[in-house]
């Protein structure tokens, strides 16, 4: 069995090349920076040097690479259907990118079992989830989700197509099957599935070239009132296919033979992000580095940010734990941490970390109890970052170690 993506990046892909220590400036923006002697800041026992990554050491890392790629070639949930705008659940955001049945991608949205898919749907290299809610409050919103799969060749995702389909319904005597694949656009040959035991919930698989569009739509609202509106569950799948086909078609795969070629972080912006995954049960996911639009995946309230991504000029964002957004300027970069620094009904304002006055920190007073408590961004040069902790400590620490590490990297 293949190891997970969450561990071969936060161990296999995280293997320190060089480090590099001088201080440097991508832009030649105007605005005026107050001088920060990073000597001064309280990072605890934290990492400080920014990383170069190099080549991908196995297949499995390859693959995760290109589907950072193929992230920034999905269309936005809000494409598909513009009130799918709103932060997935927790759970459905977690993992993005994936190389294996066994990834929650996969587990969290399928019954069927992994090892059979091992064997009668081989060839997987890796895949892409994105997925959004069309209301900000979960229990009257459905939930709208594409997972784009790729395959070493175009028969084994053709392949790979009719094994979903069929392990998924073996899984459910009383599966049926809706007419999704109507042979209008890009609606050939899907396969697609409903069941009594729960309503509200539509599943589809799709061919396309040497991917699969795994399609899945639950809607709440239809889930508690045990009833199901087929037509709705229909239509969205269908308005998934045809948008997440013709984006598919227009992306070029590395070749299997050059995959172990690829950059791992072509830009810097991955080894400019702390990896904090593991320090918190509440940071789950998947590190990467995208472009705008990929960027767009991750963040939820997708319309909020594609906004101020706008206004910013953010080209470049990267995840492992915390969050590294290079803007065109350094006025572009204070914007965002004036948007994250706002105080709201819920986010209180809290202290900055000692010696970083730049930074702008928030609490959470809100009634989740599982969210995150403490909140700070700050920001250096044309780079901004975003971190979160459930101690005020912790986060006072992690915002100064992460400046830290973008005021070192060239």
């Amino acid at each position: 069995m293949r190891r997970t993506s969450s561990a071969l990046l936060a161990a296999g892909l995280a293997v320190t090349i060089a480090a590099t220590t001088g201080c440097g400036s991508d832009d030649g923006g105007t605005s005026a920076q107050p001088t920060i002697d990073v000597t001064k800041l309280d990072v605890g026992n934290l990492p400080v040097e920014p990383k170069v990554y190099g080549k991908p050491t196995n297949m499995d890392m390859a693959g995760m690479v290109e589907a950072m790629r193929i992230g920034n070639a999905m269309p936005l949930p809000m494409e598909i259907e513009p009130e799918a705008k709103y932060s997935p659940s927790a759970m459905g955001g977690a993992v993005r990118i994936f190389v294996d049945y066994e990834s929650a991608a996969i587990k969290s949205r399928m019954s069927a079992d992994a090892a059979k898919l091992n064997e009668r749907a081989p060839g997987f290299i890796s895949g892409f989830v994105t997925t959004a809610r069309s209301n900000a409050e979960p229990a009257l919103a459905y939930e709208l989700d594409n997972i784009a799969m790729l395959f070493n060749t175009e028969q084994d995702a053709a392949k790979a197509a009719e094994a979903f389909a069929a392990e998924e319904a073996a899984t459910d005597p009383d599966a049926y099957f809706p007419p999704v694949g109507t042979g209008v656009g890009h609606l050939n040959d899907v396969r697609a599935q409903m069941s009594p035991k729960w309503p509200g919930m539509i599943k589809s698989w799709k061919p396309i070239g040497r991917f699969v569009i795994f399609t899945y739509v639950y809607d709440s609202v239809m889930g508690t009132l045990k009833t199901a509106d087929e037509q709705k569950l229909v239509t969205l799948a269908q308005k998934s296919i045809n948008k997440v086909a013709p984006a598919l078609q227009k992306f070029t795969p590395t070749p299997v033979d050059k995959m172990m070629d690829l950059d791992v972080d072509p830009d810097g912006m991955l080894g400019r992000a702390m990896h904090t995954i593991s320090l918190d049960s509440n940071q789950r996911g998947i590190p990467g580095a995208y472009d705008r639009h990929g960027g767009l995946q991750l963040t939820g309230d997708t319309e909020d940010m594609a906004k101020l991504f706008e206004e910013s000029g953010v080209d470049r964002v990267s995840w492992q734990g915390n969050f590294v957004f290079r803007a065109k300027d350094p006025a572009g970069a204070a914007k965002i941490v004036d948007y994250f620094g706002d105080s709201s009904k819920f986010l209180r304002d809290a202290p900055a970390p000692a010696n970083l006055p730049t930074a702008k920190c928030l609490e959470y007073i809100g009634p989740d109890k599982f969210a995150t408590k403490y909140y700070c961004s700050v920001a250096y040069d044309r780079y901004t970052t975003q971190v979160a902790a459930t101690q005020l400590i912790d986060v006072h620490q992690r915002v100064a170690a992460q400046y830290t590490i973008l005021a070192k990297a060239k």
